[in-house]
């Protein structure tokens, strides 16, 4: 069986802390993102929402931040959730995210924190 690759973006592995809050939910769940791309990211937790809810991710670190609009696409419990970002993104929230990624390619490390 051949795997057809759907993904539109290279993904760059790191390990960033996100804060995630559902649709309608005033709580925030705190997690690790193991990979980013431009379109979207695989989120570490052990009780993932359903597919198809719609989310917030708050990215904070020692500078600039982001709040980008997602929905979960796949839903692992015990392992994580893929989240593709759905909203027409904003200038900073695409700056951002494009210097992250520049970032993570020059760093054969994990990185940390969005800086």
């Amino acid at each position: 069986m051949t795997f057809i690759e759907r993904r539109k973006h290279e993904r760059h592995e790191c390990e960033l802390t996100v804060q995630v809050r559902l649709d309608g939910e005033s709580d925030v769940l705190t997690a690790t993102v193991a990979d980013i791309c431009l379109g979207g990211c695989y989120v570490s937790t052990i009780s993932p929402p359903l597919a198809g809810t719609v989310v917030s991710l708050s990215f904070d670190g020692e500078g600039p931040s982001a709040t980008i609009a997602g929905r979960t696409v796949t839903s692992m419990p015990g392992n994580g959730m893929g989240i593709e970002f759905t909203e027409t993104m904003n200038p900073d929230n695409i700056a951002w995210l494009k210097s992250l990624i520049a970032r993570l390619d020059g760093d054969n490390d994990r990185v940390v924190a969005a800086r």
